[in-house]
């Protein structure tokens, strides 16, 4: 817990910082895909994205749109870890604003977004799921998770720092979802690079204030949660970036949840370094 706040259990934090109507707002979007899930096969299809015949409507629409049970229980699932456990993070954090406004740009501008970008590489295919809204989550995660660990737990950890628990999640797609293992490689080695020098940047900041009572009176729910936040968003690349292999005729769109992903980290961190949102950690 940052040192110049008033001792406060774990679970005081989460009364105090969950909002019953921020859960509910959050609520909607799994209740539009199961609602978009129930509707007849046929309509279902004529929502998908045609790269070949694309339109607004179905740019926006498709993100909602699922036809196996298995893909739609997988994405309803990791949109309530990422999305769930994003928001409690930054509820706890104080970036319950932040977190707002990306969550409604993400739902409400993102679909589209990633749908234009996705005509950037031509192919006669369709695209549907929510998984490239849930991969911005995911990059919001690793924000918000800098942005705990600077509340809660160590202050002299601030959100200028996140780019390096970024570039390591880069690192961790490249060798899980890159085709080419040479490109992989080089980019991993790149990725790591940043994260190290981020390393020495952090210590430097740590070195030149230290606080040897740092860990005195902080509660071991609070570290468990962000070691808890840790590998949610190191290991979710796992799930959102598997190998590139057709089944049923079917290809994981990679490439779009690599930009959801990117497009999900560096637009909030944009928002704070421009100072459109206060962060005591910024």
């Amino acid at each position: 817990m940052s040192r110049g706040d008033c001792p406060q259990s774990f679970r005081e934090g989460l009364r105090d910082g969950v909002h019953l109507r921020d859960c509910l707002a959050l609520a909607v979007v799994p209740a539009v895909v199961l609602g978009v899930f129930a509707l007849p096969t046929a309509t279902r299809e004529s929502l998908v994205f045609a790269y070949r015949d694309p339109t607004l409507v179905t740019a926006y629409a498709a993100h909602f749109v699922h036809f196996e049970l298995e893909h739609l229980a997988a994405n309803l699932l990791g949109y309530a870890l990422l999305a769930g456990f994003g928001y409690v993070l930054a509820a706890l954090a104080g970036c319950r604003r932040l977190f707002g406004a990306a969550a409604a740009t993400y739902v409400l501008a993102f679909p589209l977004v990633l749908s234009g970008l996705n005509l950037a590489v031509p192919r006669d295919a369709v695209g549907y799921g929510l998984s490239g809204v849930n991969m911005a989550f995911a990059g919001l995660l690793g924000l918000v998770l800098v942005a705990y660990v600077g509340r809660r737990i160590d202050e002299r950890i601030r959100v200028r720092y996140a780019p390096g628990l970024f570039f390591a999640a880069v690192a961790v797609v490249s060798l899980v979802a890159l085709p080419s293992r040479q490109v992989s490689l080089v980019l991993a080695a790149a990725s790591t690079a940043v994260v190290v020098g981020y390393a020495f940047s952090v210590r430097s900041a740590r070195l030149a204030s230290p606080d040897p009572d740092l860990w005195e009176g902080t509660q071991a729910d609070w570290v468990d949660t962000g070691v808890l936040g840790t590998v949610a968003f190191l290991g979710y690349p796992f799930v959102g970036f598997p190998a590139p292999t057709p089944a049923d005729g079917s290809v994981v769109n990679v490439y779009v949840h690599l930009l959801g992903f990117c497009l999900g980290f560096i637009v909030p961190y944009v928002a704070l370094a421009v100072g459109a949102f206060d962060a005591a950690t910024s």
